[in-house]
C-alpha cells in the first residue's frame, strides 16, 4: 500500500471560513506550533454575502438570540444559540479591526445593513458584496511569511485516525498528485463544511460532500438535527451558466416579490406577510407552486426583484445584477426563474459551546456541526457561524495542545489504519460503472423521497435502499485499483453513509418541524433532538426531550 506519513502538531480539515479562523486562534495561542490546513475547495466561503451583527439602534443581542430561537422551531441548543449571539459583538467585530476590515457604511456613517427573513432588524452586515472573500483574503495575508502555517488544496480528508481513543490524525488523497497521505497530529479540528452536495441539485459547490460527517461517525462523534436540511427558497434553474446559485433573500425586504407562471403574487394566498416569510415556509409554498402546475419553463417560480429599484439593486446586491448581467439578464426589469434546493445542512457533528466533540483531540466547527440553528436557519447566521465558531474551535484547540500529551502513534498503528480504511470486505473488484450507477441511484433516492416534501413510506424506502448500497460497496474489493478508484470509492461510501444518516433521521421524527415538512402527519408540538452514535451493532438513535 502506498503512501506517505507527515507529522504537524494541529491539523485542520477544511480551508474555508471556519478553518482558517481556527488555525488563527491556534497560531496566535501557539505560535511555535505546526499548523497544516487541508482542502480541495473553499465551499461556500466565498460566495457569503455578510453575517448577522446586531449593530441597528433598535437590535440587540437579546433580540438576536429571541429570533434564533424561534426561527430554529425551538429547536435549537440554548447554548450554541447564546454563544454565536453573545459572538456576533465580542468576536466579530475585534476581529474585523484586527483585520483592517471595515462594515459598509451609509453616508451618514450609519451601518447599511440588511434585513434577512426571520430577523426582528436589520442585521445582515457586509464588506462590499464579497465580505467572505474580503476576510479569507485578510487571513492569508496574515499568514504569508509564517513559516508554521502550511495551507495545501486539491486535498480531501477521507477518514479520521483515531488511536487509544483520542483522534491522531486523518488519511487524506491529493487530486492532483493522485496519492495517499496519512498526517498525525496531536489535535484535529473538522471545518469541512455541510453535505448538502450529496444532493444531485443543490447550491453548494463541487467540493462539499458527506465526508466530514461520515469521518465524524466513524471515529464515534454524536450526530444531531441530521433531517434538518435547509432548502434555499431562491435557486437559480436557469438560464444553464447560472443552475444552483442562490439568490439572497434580503430582498424581499426591499420590495422584492415572487410570481408563478400565472404572473400572479403567490405568496399573499399563503401569508399576509407575502415574501417576508421564513425560509423554511417560503421554500415549501414555492414547492407546492411548482407541483400543482403553476411553474415556470424551467421548473421553478419568477424572483421579480424590479420593485427593489436600479439604484439600490447597484448598491446593496452589485453582484447579483453582474451575475445575471454576465448572462444577459437586466434584474432590474427581468425577473428571473429560481426553485429550492438544498443549501445549509443544519445537522451534523454534536459539539458544546467550546466545539468540543467529546472525542479527545478532535474539534468542530461551521457546518459540519448540529445544534445551532435547530430546525430553520435565519439568513445571515451561516456566515456569523464560521466566524464564531471557528475562532472558538481555534481557541479551545490551542489550549488542548497546551495540556495534552503528543500522540503517541507506531509505523504498525498507522499503517493498519492505512489498509482498513482503502480496503472492503469483498471479493469482486470495484468498477467504475459499478459507482457511477450507485450515485446516479443515490441522488434519485435523496431528490425524490428527501426533498422539501416528505412521507413515512418513502423513508422507509430511502434508509433500505441506502442500507442495501453500502452494502453493495461493502462487498467489493479494492485490491489492485487504482488510487483514483480507490479514492472515488471511498467518497461515495461517505456521501451514502451521510445520505443513510439523513433518511434515518428523517424517518425518525415522524411529524413536521420547521424545514422537516411530513405530508403524512400534523406539526409537531414535542420538542426533542434526534441523536445518532455508532455502535457496533450500527447507528444507534435515540430521541432526547428538549
Amino acid at each position: 500500500m502506498e503512501y506517505s506519513v507527515v507529522k504537524t502538531d494541529a491539523l485542520i480539515l477544511g480551508c474555508g471560513l471556519s478553518g482558517l479562523l481556527a488555525a488563527r486562534g491556534i497560531a496566535k495561542s501557539c505560535p511555535d506550533k505546526k499548523i497544516t490546513i487541508l482542502g480541495d475547495g473553499l465551499g461556500a466561503s466565498p460566495y457569503v454575502h455578510g453575517f448577522n451583527v446586531p449593530l441597528h439602534p433598535d437590535d440587540s443581542v437579546a433580540c438576536f438570540e429571541a429570533d434564533t430561537l424561534k426561527s430554529g422551531r425551538e429547536q435549537s441548543n440554548p447554548a450554541l444559540v447564546d454563544a454565536l449571539c453573545k459572538g456576533s459583538l465580542s468576536v466579530v467585530p475585534p476581529l474585523m479591526k484586527e483585520l483592517g476590515i471595515e462594515f459598509n457604511r451609509q453616508k451618514d456613517g450609519s451601518y447599511s445593513l440588511l434585513r434577512p427573513l426571520g430577523a426582528s432588524n436589520p442585521r445582515v452586515a457586509s464588506v462590499g458584496n464579497h465580505a467572505g472573500v474580503a476576510i479569507m483574503n485578510a487571513i492569508r495575508a496574515e499568514f504569508a511569511g509564517n513559516p508554521n502555517i502550511t495551507e495545501i488544496g486539491s486535498t480531501r480528508a477521507l477518514r479520521l485516525l483515531k488511536a487509544d481513543g483520542r483522534v491522531s490524525g486523518a488519511l487524506t488523497y491529493s487530486e492532483k498528485t493522485e496519492t495517499f497521505t496519512c498526517y498525525t497530529a496531536d489535535v484535529v479540528v473538522l471545518a469541512s463544511g455541510g453535505f448538502c452536495n450529496i444532493y444531485p441539485f443543490s447550491t453548494n459547490m463541487s467540493d462539499i460532500g458527506g465526508d466530514g460527517i461520515a469521518m465524524a461517525f466513524g471515529a464515534g462523534a454524536s450526530l444531531c438535527d441530521m433531517e434538518f436540511v435547509q432548502f434555499e427558497p431562491s435557486a437559480a434553474v436557469a438560464p444553464a451558466a447560472l443552475r444552483g446559485k442562490s439568490v439572497i433573500t434580503t430582498m424581499f425586504f426591499e420590495g422584492a416579490v415572487l410570481r408563478n407562471a400565472l404572473g400572479e403574487r403567490f405568496m399573499l394566498n399563503y401569508s399576509d406577510k407575502g415574501e417576508c416569510v421564513d425560509k423554511d415556509v417560503q421554500a415549501k409554498c414555492i414547492f407546492k407552486e411548482i407541483k400543482e402546475g403553476r411553474g415556470t419553463e424551467h421548473g421553478g417560480v419568477y424572483f421579480d426583484a424590479t420593485g427593489v429599484g436600479r439604484e439600490k439593486l447597484n448598491e446593496l446586491y452589485a453582484s447579483y445584477v453582474k451575475r445575471y448581467a454576465d448572462v444577459g439578464i437586466d434584474i432590474a426589469t427581468t425577473p428571473f426563474e429560481i426553485a429550492p434546493a438544498p443549501h445549509t445542512s443544519l445537522g451534523g457533528v454534536v459539539i458544546d459551546a467550546h466545539c468540543d466533540t467529546g472525542i479527545p483531540g478532535l474539534y468542530a466547527c461551521g457546518e459540519v456541526t448540529g445544534g445551532l440553528h435547530g430546525a430553520n436557519r435565519i439568513g445571515g447566521n451561516a456566515g456569523l457561524e464560521t466566524l464564531v465558531f471557528g475562532s472558538i474551535a481555534g481557541k479551545s484547540a490551542a489550549e488542548y495542545l497546551h495540556h495534552a500529551a503528543p500522540a503517541d502513534l507506531d509505523e504498525e498503528t498507522i499503517e493498519d489504519f492505512v489498509c482498513d480504511t482503502l480496503s472492503l470486505c469483498g471479493k469482486k473488484p470495484v468498477e467504475t460503472e459499478l459507482l457511477t450507477k450507485l450515485r446516479a441511484q443515490m441522488g434519485e433516492i435523496l431528490s425524490d423521497k428527501l426533498n422539501v416534501l416528505r412521507c413515512g413510506a418513502e423513508l422507509e424506502v430511502a434508509v433500505d435502499e441506502f442500507g442495501a448500497m453500502l452494502e453493495t460497496l461493502e462487498e467489493t474489493s479494492l485490491e489492485g485499483a487504482s488510487a483514483k478508484l480507490k479514492f472515488e470509492t471511498i467518497r461515495l461510501v461517505n456521501d451514502l453513509q451521510t445520505a443513510y444518516l439523513l433518511a434515518v433521521s428523517a424517518y425518525t421524527r415522524a411529524g413536521s418541524m420547521g424545514c422537516h415538512v411530513r405530508t403524512d402527519s400534523v406539526d409537531e408540538k414535542e420538542k426533542y433532538r434526534i441523536v445518532i452514535r455508532n455502535t457496533p451493532d450500527g447507528a444507534a438513535v435515540t430521541k432526547m426531550q428538549l
